[in-house]
């Protein structure tokens, strides 16, 4: 235990002492801790007594600080300091962070890239990304969130991003090292990257050729991820070619990391939606974030 409890008669002799001290006067003192000036001077004397030495000098007009007074000001000042930056940095204002849950995928090749931007224009915003392998409903722990629905998805506090759209995509390198890709019918040919998601539903590869009219079940994996992130990560290496998704690989597209190795997509039918916690959309904070969020995502709709 510290023994700062038998250095001091009590906490309230210290800020008694701080206030006398910086103010160099028992009544401004009183005045400042809305106490009587001789609670302050009784204050002062107790402390002087435990401390076992003189820490003011009483003159007519005030007070001074002895050399044992400025040595005991000096820690108590700094002490004080810290603890209010303490007790700032723990407050719910401080704090209180606007989180934002999405995919890894779209976390990484979406969100962050594009959260620079953001709190650039707006330091005074404290974001929170959070990335799950499942859809979450906004609540006291997330403030917005982004799903894929049906496009005639319809609920509060919830706002259209883009349609849906599926398409090859690969990178420069892979395109440059491998056969080129002159149609649909030539995808099979080359290595394509695989996903399976058990909590969100993703179009798989034999879905897309059955949705272009190539036929189903016509490139079976040699390789399966359990995690989006993985077959963009082998996308990005070069390691093959995987399904892109119109809106997370936005920025990866337009960076010329990714290509399209073809101009052939798929219309999914769904959507993408922002969706956000309807007790807290009216406040301020979070409406600029829906606000930048769907002036980035404009040229999408």
């Amino acid at each position: 235990m510290s023994k700062l409890r038998s250095l001091v008669p009590s906490p309230h002799s210290l800020f008694v002492f701080e206030a006398a001290a910086r103010n160099l006067n028992f009544a401004m003192a009183s005045r400042e801790l809305n106490v009587t000036q001789p609670s302050v001077s009784h204050s002062i004397k107790a402390l002087e007594k435990h401390c076992g030495t003189v820490l003011f000098t009483r003159e007519n007009r005030g007070v001074q600080l002895t050399e044992a007074g400025r040595v005991l000001y000096d820690g108590v000042r700094a002490s004080f300091s810290r603890m209010e930056e303490s007790f700032k940095a723990i407050s719910p204002e401080a704090t209180q962070y606007l989180t934002l849950a999405a995919s890894t995928s779209t976390a990484a090749h979406w969100l962050m890239p594009k959260l620079y931007e953001l709190q650039h224009d707006h330091p005074n915003l404290k974001i929170k990304v959070v990335t799950t392998d499942r859809d979450v409903e906004p609540d006291s722990e997330i403030d917005m969130t982004i799903w894929i629905r049906d496009r005639g998805f319809q609920r509060p506090s919830m706002w259209f991003i883009c349609d849906e759209v599926v398409f090859p995509v690969c990178s420069p390198s892979y395109l440059t090292n491998h056969p080129p890709v002159g149609d649909v019918s030539d995808l099979p040919a080359h290595h394509l990257l695989h996903s399976f998601d058990p909590h969100r539903k993703r179009i798989s590869w034999d879905e897309w050729f059955d949705r272009v009219g190539a036929g189903a079940a016509q490139a079976p994996p040699n390789m399966v991820a359990s995690d989006y992130q993985l077959v963009m990560q082998g996308a990005l290496s070069g390691e093959g070619i995987a399904l892109g998704w119109n809106f997370s690989a936005q920025l990866l597209l337009k960076n010329k990391l990714l290509v399209r190795p073809l101009d052939v997509s798929v219309k999914t039918g769904g959507a993408f939606f922002l969706v956000a916690n309807e007790r807290r959309v009216e406040q301020d904070k979070l409406g600029i974030l829906v606000e930048w969020f769907l002036s980035q995502t404009a040229d999408l709709r």
